[in-house]
């Protein structure tokens, strides 16, 4: 074989190999930008995550505020219950008093 017939089959394969490298070059530019939007992607949900995380814990905290608010309703409607039975019973008693009155108003001679 001629250095002429070698030149000839060495440029083929450094044609085939540059081809090569090219179309791998091209397929990591393509994972580079892929990979560059699930980054993108991931940093979006984890602020999302955070924020709603944030959020949840501001909630549990309301609402341990507001059970405490509920139980002392709660007291206070116990009070006014108990307000309300011994009203019942003044007027019971009131009752009783006025009948009394209008009994000795009602007798002749009083």
């Amino acid at each position: 074989m001629t250095a002429e017939e070698r030149l000839s089959q060495l440029e083929l394969l450094v044609a085939e190999s540059l081809g090569v490298l090219d179309r791998h070059t091209a397929q990591l530019k393509q994972l580079q930008n892929s990979v560059g939007q699930l980054i993108s992607a991931s940093s979006q949900h984890s602020d999302t995550l955070s924020f709603l995380l944030r959020e949840q814990l501001a909630m549990k905290g309301d609402i341990a505020e507001m059970k405490g608010d509920i139980a002392e309703m709660k007291g206070d409607i116990a009070e006014i219950k108990s307000d309300i039975v011994e009203m019942r019973t003044h007027q019971v008693s009131m009752d009783g008093k006025l009948d009394q009155i209008l009994n000795l108003l009602q007798k002749p001679g009083a």
